[in-house]
């Protein structure tokens, strides 16, 4: 099902490329901009999380290369996630 611009439009009764609080130079809400703070502090906290860990881990301690779990670890929360619960051994 596809939605037209229009049809969004109509249905949020906001024009999207106008801020929701015109005047104030605020584009979101405060619980938004709040909301979307939270989310960035936890997946940068997961991401130092997880390549400090691979920083003091020996390579015999990783499942496949360090080197690959660090970029993997650039990926949003799905990369420092999956390495913690695929790519440390125990």
């Amino acid at each position: 099902m596809l939605v037209s611009m229009v049809d969004l439009k109509e249905a949020l009764h906001v024009d999207p490329f106008i801020p929701l609080r015109e005047g104030t130079g605020q584009a979101l809400p405060h619980a938004l901009t709040l909301g979307t703070a939270l989310a960035a502090g936890v997946q940068f906290t997961l991401l130092g999380a997880a390549l400090l860990s691979l920083l003091r881990r020996k390579p015999s301690q990783v499942r496949g290369s360090r080197l690959a779990w660090g970029a993997f670890s650039l990926v949003n929360f799905v990369g420092p996630i999956s390495y913690f619960l695929f790519g440390r051994k125990r």
